[in-house]
């Protein structure tokens, strides 16, 4: 053993395996074109070979893949080594990136494979060097990932923000002054009405200011709690006046976003307690396909469904009631449908925290007399907090960030998500769609980091590691009730609107000529299926990448100690709160031109999906990793096994089901994605929900409803396939150990 071991050392002594990579960086420098034309991504023009650029810089990426080679062979101490590698490699990523982007010049295949490669130096050099303790496949990893947050999160979102306040090139406020004192955003006064609504606003600050002086004279405060708790109330009524009787893309937002939100995340509890604490079980199995419904759902396809069921035509309002009307399109719709779609992600939040839950502090709460209501208000109710907080949050971001409900139903208001688009694509304005972008972006993070400081001042720890006993108790007969009630009624309508869209698709024309015909479908297929096609092949490729990168940054996060994990966990979920539109604007401005070109392609779609689909995936993989015990990579490692090779032989098959649950995620929200990827579609690049939206936006509600039916029965068999699939591994899985 000491013998191996001073061999081992002594080879240590003699090469480094970044000789590999290095080798790699030079020869893609010399025989790819470091840069390219246009916007071709393959492109081999002769123009952008090294020695035709005419600059010595370029030169530089060479020379320290060179020395990299050099010092990969020479036999130096390790140490040594590793601070030569990283010096080299980061410095010929540093003038490879610089002669890009002082230049403008899109980068050509040479550029990407030798960057790349000497990324892979680099973490070479820093593993060697010791300021990475682990190997190099970790220190690497690193790099990338760090490197991606930059580039496709980090660098868009600072574009965006940068574009708000940069016109023709040079610094002002006057466009963000000038889009804010616009009645788009904000209108509160209304001269050609006959109430003043300031006044009315300033009538919900009364009813705001008596309420919290009665709620502190309950409370006994002093002088001073008593004032602020006054002036608090004040702000409060007087904000839900401006929400109430504002206009503008802002106050309506706002309430949108309020009412879905509140409605949703309560409507959600009601769904995750039945699912625990309900005496009907077939209530308790029916739940789970409420789970399903914002997957395999366009995030508007349901508001369309409105408008065959509630529009001026609609089965309800004119084939039953006779009733012609419009009332379907404004704050109303637009909330309805969002509820509608966004309550089951709220479902999927609560779950959680609900199943979480010790039975043993309920009995312990029985025990000493509490009733059922009691128990509900004192124990259970605190405990969900943190569920509750975050599927408020979740469904606020997903509110604002929504595109196609507001567009289809917002009627004659304004909306934060439409007027990004409005002012980018109609208004052709980029410098005002960044306004409303940052405008987006800002209420978003507050509205996080607010949750995050409510949250963090208490401890909601249920599950200690100690056994648990005791079954949960019932919900109380009356609560149940009327829980079932919600239930039963959410139920009746989710059917009716599934149906209306399956019937639409097979009559001639919504609301006039409701014969049978296949008709649309003969038109989906000759205009549609290659759209879908090309969806689901661009879909499949990013699916994959994103369950992976989604899985690697968890083992990093939750099995790695490195500077900058912090940053890493943070980045890497910021473009999953970020709303879609927002990433939408800042990926059309920050790789539309220079080095980084990538619009007009579907590259640029598949890495959007990618970076937006990603953090599912991590959080997947840090659920499932916390709870396998890391004693079982440390005897990989004592067995001499890199990371790459504990990852791939140790952690992926015992993490099947959370990868395989975040390639499902991925790939069905890209399927059903609208928001972001409106901004990237081009004329060779359509996608699905793209074409779905333009038909209904054109009237073309048959052809819109029969590509709608296709798409919820296609992504409803991939999953379930998928599902199938995934048990039968985890039952090989078990035979196997047993």
């Amino acid at each position: 053993m000491a013998t191996a071991h001073a061999v081992s050392t002594r080879r240590d002594l003699r090469f480094s395996g970044a000789w590999i990579p290095a080798l790699i960086a030079g020869i893609a420098f010399l025989a790819l074109p470091f840069g390219r034309p246009d916007r071709a991504f393959f492109t081999l023009d002769p123009a952008f070979r090294p020695w035709a650029l005419g600059s010595l810089w370029v030169w530089l990426v060479l020379a320290f893949a060179l020395l990299a080679l050099i010092a990969s062979l020479l036999p130096l101490r390790v140490t040594a080594r590793g601070e030569l590698l990283t010096v080299a490699g980061g410095l010929g990523l540093l003038s490879g990136v610089s002669w890009l982007m002082g230049t403008g010049t899109p980068f050509g295949m040479g550029a990407l494979l030798s960057l790349i490669a000497l990324v892979v130096v680099t973490g070479y050099g820093l593993s060697e060097s010791g300021r990475i303790q682990s190997d190099a496949f970790v220190a690497s990893s690193i790099l990338f990932v760090s490197l991606f947050i930059i580039l496709f999160i980090l660098f868009p979102l600072f574009i965006v923000l940068r574009t708000a306040v940069f016109v023709d090139g040079s610094f002002t406020l006057n466009k963000v002054w000038s889009t804010l004192n616009s009645p788009l955003f904000i209108f509160a006064e209304n001269p050609y009405t006959e109430q003043s609504e300031l006044a009315l606003m300033s009538r919900f600050a009364v009813i705001g200011t008596v309420l919290g002086a009665l709620w502190a004279l309950s409370r006994r405060l002093k002088f001073a709690r008593f004032a602020l708790t006054c002036g608090v109330a004040a702000a409060v009524g007087f904000f839900i006046g401006f929400m109430i009787y504002g206009r503008g893309a802002l106050p309506t937002s706002l309430l949108v976003a309020t009412i879905v939100a509140t409605v949703s995340t309560l409507t959600g509890l009601v769904f995750a307690l039945l699912g625990q604490r309900t005496r009907f079980g077939f209530v308790q199995r029916s739940l789970g396909a409420i789970s399903l419904l914002p997957i395999i759902t366009p995030p508007f396809i349901l508001a369309f469904a409105l408008i065959f069921m509630f529009g001026r035509r609609g089965i309800v309002t004119y084939q039953l009631f006779d009733i012609s009307s419009n009332a379907i399109f404004g704050i109303v719709g637009v909330s309805l449908a969002q509820i509608l779609a966004f309550t089951p992600i709220a479902y999927l939040v609560i779950r959680g925290s609900v199943a979480s839950l010790d039975p043993a502090l309920e009995e312990a709460s029985q025990t000493l007399g509490a009733d059922r209501w009691t128990l509900f208000r004192t124990v259970t109710w605190p405990l969900l907090r943190p569920g509750l907080a975050n599927a408020f949050l979740l469904t606020v971001i997903e509110s604002f960030a929504d595109f196609g409900n507001p567009l289809i139903l917002g009627g004659d208001r304004g909306y934060l998500a439409t007027e990004v688009f409005s002012a980018f694509a109609a208004r052709f304005d980029p410098n005002e769609a960044a306004v409303y972008g940052s405008v987006l972006l800002s209420m978003v993070l507050v509205i996080f980091f607010a949750q995050r400081w409510w949250l963090g001042r208490s401890s909601f720890v249920t599950v200690t590691g100690k056994p648990s006993s005791g079954s949960f108790a019932h919900l109380p007969r009356v609560m149940e009730g009327l829980l079932l009630s919600v239930f039963a009624l959410w139920t009746l309508l989710v059917l009716m609107l599934y149906f209306s869209i399956l019937y639409g698709s097979f009559v001639q024309l919504w609301g006039i000529n409701n014969t049978l015909t296949l008709k649309n479908y003969r038109d989906f297929m000759t205009i549609g299926w290659p759209v879908f096609l090309y969806t689901a092949r661009v879909a499949a490729v990013s699916a994959i990448p994103a369950a992976f990168l989604g899985f690697l940054i968890a083992y990093l996060v939750v099995r790695q100690r490195f500077f900058g994990r912090s940053f890493v966990e943070f980045g890497s979920m910021l473009s999953f709160a970020t709303p879609g539109t927002v990433m939408g604007v800042a990926y059309i401005l920050a790789f539309n031109v220079g080095p980084w070109l990538l619009t007009a392609s579907s590259v640029i779609i598949a890495i959007a999906f990618v970076f937006r689909n990603m953090p599912v995936a991590i959080r997947g993989g840090v659920a499932g990793l916390a709870q396998i015990d890391p004693s079982l990579e440390e005897a990989s490692t004592t067995l001499r096994a890199s990371s790459s090779v504990t990852l791939r032989r140790i952690l992926v098959p015992l993490l099947i089901i959370p990868l395989i649950g975040g390639l499902i995620f991925a790939f069905v929200r890209a399927m059903t994605a609208i928001s972001q990827v409106i901004f990237l579609v081009s004329p060779g690049n359509m996608l699905a929900t793209v074409l779905l939206l333009g038909w209904v936006e054109q009237g073309q509600l048959g052809r819109a409803a029969a590509m709608g039916s296709i798409l919820i029965v296609s992504m409803l068999t991939v999953i379930l396939l998928l599902m199938l699939l995934t048990r039968r591994r985890d039952a090989g899985v078990v035979g196997v150990g047993a």
